[in-house]
């Protein structure tokens, strides 16, 4: 039987900061479930569509493409999506400022989600900030077009981004068992929410048994990038059991067999406050006994005090044979997650004095003495070559 990693912490000197993104009308809706609590991750939605951004809770908002667009969105075209976050990549940019770790949730086969989210990864990735990117992939129904579309995205995505988790809608959708159609788009964004959470969770809050960046890099080096995400989740009686065995034998991880053969996967066992560690030993003895002898396991564990008599089973699972294919990073790329290589490439930038945009009508925002409508760089004299 294979053994599991446990990593056991309870403090880190220098704690991750994370923000999670959600971009174009599917993130920004998945996203709504992570909003709110105490403590909680940095939020901010993205989309070319206004009533989105309206309908949305979250504090931090950008409409890409104002000056440009009509509001009413890309129209499904990746192209105009891309377009939009390039014409307001100075504003994204912001969003890396104090951040180690973004979180991007976003649907691929539509127009903002599919065009602007390598174009926030890129920014991401010039601020030395490691990309996660979680992902639904459209329903079969939504026919060969969107598909295509889909599969460009995610390579693209998959190219740019540290580590992309993919779930395809037809599985995410016949997981949550819901008839009604708003029930069921409900219950599938809140499963994305929670598996956003517990990964957010995992890798900022102390935990017995934590997953750390360099757990998430041995994953992705694996696969190019790309890996499955699933889960399951129960309460009541027998809830241990009866999560691992929603996460095994449902629809998302194909019966089980996506998770019979990985070459590597991480676990998380997110539970309520009386989550027990017999409960967490059962869940994993019933991974072990499904996955290889040579399957690399690594396990996490995440308290959330807003939930009751709950357990959330997230895997992610990382298969060399079934990963997307990506374009090599170029050596000059900068590393991950590392916050002196973010000071370095801003040393180095060089960027002429840029026009307030949508905000030269507004008045300036100034604090201790400094307009901090002009970017910083720009204030402490940095310079900055491509």
């Amino acid at each position: 039987m294979p053994t599991f990693k446990l990593n056991r912490t309870t403090s880190s000197p220098i704690p991750h900061r994370v923000c999670v993104l959600g971009v174009g009308g599917g993130g920004c809706r998945a996203i709504e479930h992570v909003i709110g609590g105490a403590g909680g991750p940095t939020v901010a939605v993205l989309n070319t569509d206004s009533r989105s951004l309206d309908e949305s809770s979250a504090i931090t908002k950008i409409q890409l493409g104002f000056e440009n667009g009509d509001g009413f969105g890309a129209g499904g075209d990746p192209d105009l999506g891309k377009l939009a976050a390039e014409r307001d990549v100075e504003m994204i940019r912001g969003l890396f400022t104090n951040a180690d770790i973004a979180i991007v949730v976003t649907c691929l086969g539509g127009g903002t989600g599919t065009g602007a989210t390598p174009v926030i990864l890129d920014a991401a990735r010039a601020a030395g900030v490691f990309t996660i990117v979680v992902t639904t992939l459209p329903f079969a129904f939504e026919g060969a077009r969107k598909k295509g579309i889909a599969d460009t995205g995610l390579h693209s995505i998959t190219a740019a981004a540290d580590l992309v988790l993919k779930i395809q809608n037809d599985s995410l959708f016949d997981a949550v068992g819901e008839d009604n159609l708003k029930a069921a788009f409900l219950s599938a964004d809140e499963m994305l929410a929670a598996g956003v959470c517990s990964l957010w969770q995992l890798l900022v809050q102390p935990a017995f048994i934590g997953v750390d960046l360099a757990d998430l890099r041995a994953l992705s080096s694996r696969t190019g990038g790309a890996c499955l995400f699933g889960f399951g989740n129960a309460g009541g009686v027998g809830r241990a059991q009866n999560a691992v065995n929603a996460m095994l034998k449902g629809p998302v991880l194909n019966n089980g067999k996506e998770l019979r053969d990985a070459g590597s996967a991480l676990v998380c066992v997110a539970g309520s406050h009386d989550l027990a560690l017999s409960e967490v030993s059962d869940i994993m003895s019933a991974i072990s006994k499904t996955i290889s002898d040579d399957c690399a396991l690594t396990v996490g564990t995440v308290i959330n005090e807003r939930w009751r008599d709950r357990i959330l089973v997230s895997v992610f699972v990382a298969d060399q044979k079934r990963s997307v294919s990506s374009k090599p990073r170029s050596a000059s790329a900068p590393a991950k997650g590392s916050r002196r290589r973010k000071q370095e490439l801003q040393d180095k930038l060089k960027l002429g004095a840029p026009g307030k945009g949508r905000f030269k009508n507004v008045e300036a925002t100034i604090m201790d003495g400094e307009d901090l409508d002009i970017p910083s760089y720009q204030r402490r004299g940095l310079d900055i070559e491509k």
